[in-house]
């Protein structure tokens, strides 16, 4: 029985994989989506009875298809057949990588959209404990007041919707307690961040300020990423 699955690795990249003996197909997970497209129209021909013969495969193994059953060849073992397999789980197998690479293309076309459309402007306001600043995307600037007693009230507002940003489930964006690398990466891809190593400890950061220790702050209506440096105490702060 041919089993398959698909999934993505820690960096996002889609992967293909059989399971249990036939492991070794799963280098037909390199082949190009010109090459997949191929290989279905081909294999629809085969079942269909419009073509008698067709083979495939991507370095070592190769695929002899019939309209019933289909050669699994070890062409680095003098082109012996290895398995016997219906084509129609071929087809099914190929079938559904292609869809699968084609929803993630497809997803990361929306996420792509929705990062030009938050980058056209977000506007919201940002209360320091003292001030109040209407701000447009990035805030970079001095804060009112050094008292934790003060700053620590510092919020961001969105239309009705408030986020105590010091205060509401903060966490550090890095793998020191709150995160493993794969959670850290899959936020670091959502919010367009990048990943730096200390001594085995991965951290995120902005690319124009990497020197710098992110907090994500959150709740059921906003997401705060910022910033906040001094040298005895916090002076400044960068809102993401």
């Amino acid at each position: 029985m041919l089993e398959y699955i698909f999934y993505k690795n820690e960096i996002g990249t889609p992967q293909f994989g059989i399971v249990r003996e036939l492991q070794g197909l799963s280098e037909l997970g390199s082949c190009n989506e010109s090459y997949l497209e191929e290989i279905i129209s081909s294999l629809e021909e085969v079942l269909n009875g419009e073509l008698e013969q067709y083979d495939f495969g991507y370095e070592v193994y190769s695929i002899d298809c019939r309209k019933d059953v289909s050669q699994v060849v070890d062409t680095y073992n003098g082109w012996k057949s290895i398995a016997e397999i219906p084509t129609q789980k071929i087809y099914e197998l190929i079938r559904d990588w292609k869809n699968y690479l084609l929803d993630y293309s497809n997803s990361l076309k929306i996420n792509e959209n929705n990062k030009i459309s938050e980058q056209i402007s977000i506007n919201y306001t940002f209360f320091d404990g003292l001030k109040i600043h209407s701000v447009t995307n990035e805030y970079n600037d001095w804060l009112s007041s050094t008292d934790f007693s003060i700053w620590s009230n510092s919020y961001i507002q969105v239309d009705d919707n408030k986020l105590y940003i010091i205060k509401e489930n903060v966490k550090t964006l890095s793998t020191f307690s709150y995160y493993d690398k794969k959670q850290l990466m899959e936020l670091s891809r959502k919010y367009d961040l990048e990943i730096k190593d200390e001594n085995g400890v991965f951290y995120a950061f902005i690319k124009d300020y990497n020197s710098r220790q992110l907090e994500i702050s959150e709740n059921d209506n906003l997401v705060v990423i910022y910033s906040i440096e001094g040298s005895r105490s916090p002076e400044r702060i960068i809102i993401y």
